[in-house]
């Protein structure tokens, strides 16, 4: 009978353990995580959940702590009716040798076609010290990741007459703005928001990692999207303190420079069917004797 007794304690425990983990993180429950260490100090996990429903997301963690890793976004461009060049994340990766890229805030209708397209953001981005746009009629949140790699969730300060002031100040140096922010000091403040929408979404741990999310969305029988609160669960349970969403829907983009030949390569399957050229992107770089 003793065998008998161990194992029926074994499944008790097992059943335990699967109600535990359903409270603490409802979100992994018939999820299937492959796990990988692209870079030193960068965890990548591609998740696929199938209940409630089929979802495919990307989650990248970047220890900052590490020397040789920094943080660029999109610049401005040197036309004086526009902010930006328009690009898709993957010619961005490529182009400013960042070794991941997620797409970044949400921007306006290209305003000069060509072979380059030209066009203006929707709310503030700082490049390396550098104003692109200023606060924006509706976005008044945003991150902000200084050149030692600092990273701080900033709000539109009340009394601002530069149009890029911030509370709490700081001194800009690689900052975004998003429409919704999600998680702030550990609290998740997200409720609800479309079930079918691709998220791209930038968190921050309390032992300083970047956390890069995109999952993508209406696409039936592959992943259906995530809602706001949704998301916040998932960078909750990978340890987010503070999180904020960038643009999604067919903007959401993950690219990753890995392999042999270190091509950029996008890691998710955007709505449109194919990339997205944005106003805007987020990078990390890693340097040659970090990657060694």
């Amino acid at each position: 009978m003793r065998p008998l007794k161990n194992a029926m304690r074994k499944i008790v425990i097992t059943l335990m353990l699967g109600a535990a983990a359903a409270l603490l993180f409802p979100s992994a429950l018939l999820a299937a995580d492959t796990e990988s260490t692209p870079f030193p100090g960068v965890r990548h996990v591609r998740r696929h959940t199938t209940e409630p429903c089929e979802i495919d997301m990307h989650i990248v963690l970047v220890d900052l702590n590490r020397s040789g890793v920094r943080i660029t976004t999109t610049g401005p461009n040197d036309d004086p009716d526009t902010q930006t060049d328009f690009e898709t994340t993957r010619q961005f990766v490529k182009r400013t040798g960042a070794r991941i890229g997620i797409n970044g805030g949400f921007f306006g209708y290209i305003r000069k076609a060509g072979e380059t397209r030209k066009g203006d953001l929707c709310s503030l981005a700082v490049s390396d010290g550098k104003l692109v746009c200023g606060w924006g009629h509706n976005q008044h949140d945003a991150v902000n990741i200084g050149a030692d790699n600092t990273v701080t969730f900033v709000r539109r300060a009340n009394d601002d007459k530069t149009g890029s002031a911030t509370n709490p100040e700081v001194k800009l140096y690689n900052a975004i703005a998003g429409n919704v922010r999600l998680i702030e000091a550990g609290k998740i403040l997200a409720k609800g928001g479309n079930p079918t929408y691709p998220q791209t979404v930038v968190g921050h741990t309390a032992d300083h990692h970047l956390i890069l999310f995109v999952s993508d969305g209406r696409q039936p029988g592959f992943s259906e999207g995530m809602t706001y609160e949704e998301v916040a669960g998932v960078l909750k349970e990978f340890g987010a303190v503070d999180a904020i969403a960038f643009d999604g829907g067919g903007s959401a983009t993950m690219v990753m420079a890995y392999g042999k030949d270190g091509e950029p390569k996008v890691l998710n399957r955007p709505s449109d069917g194919k990339e997205r050229a944005v106003g805007n992107n987020l990078g990390v770089i890693i340097s040659d004797k970090l990657q060694q």
